[in-house]
């Protein structure tokens, strides 16, 4: 460098593309997020419930009870972090509780199952079902709870 000249600023490369691709990929990312949060959210209160309630309830009460404590939580945040409110709050919450549902009504099934015909415990079968119950919610969440009204031409 010659003397005198200003160094170059530092690279913001990263801050860049960020910046630039932020608003295509923020539903996206943020619902990793959000979601993280809530499946361990739900497990957790699952968990919790089942290791103070077991021998009093049955696993599908337990569940049932869990899911209105996560489903609350899963609502408010994915309403108000990562899909933007588009109707009235009852509406998408009615919808919202359409798309899990058929997860819980699903899942009230195989959990009972799984402990009678697996060596798998609770817990374990909570995990694995919960793989299944993110990728049938996300598409749920964007193609029918949240979706955004069409633009009209």
């Amino acid at each position: 460098m010659t003397q005198g000249a200003a160094s170059p600023p530092p690279t913001r490369a990263p801050w860049r593309w960020t910046l630039r691709y932020w608003p295509r990929h923020r539903e996206k990312v943020m619902y990793l997020v959000v979601g993280a949060w809530n499946t361990l959210f739900a497990y957790g209160c699952f968990s919790l419930l089942y290791y103070l309630l077991r021998g009093r309830l049955a696993p599908s009460l337990i569940l049932a009870i869990a899911y209105v404590v996560a489903s609350l939580n899963g609502f408010l945040t994915f309403r108000y972090l990562v899909f933007a409110p588009v109707t009235h709050p009852v509406i998408e919450y009615l919808r919202y509780q359409a798309v899990y549902l058929p997860i819980l009504a699903l899942n009230l099934v195989v959990l009972p199952l799984a402990l009678k015909y697996s060596d798998l415990n609770a817990y374990a079968v909570q995990a694995l079902f919960a793989i299944f119950a993110v990728i049938a919610a996300y598409l749920g969440n964007k193609n029918f709870a949240f979706r955004r009204p069409r633009a009209r031409d």
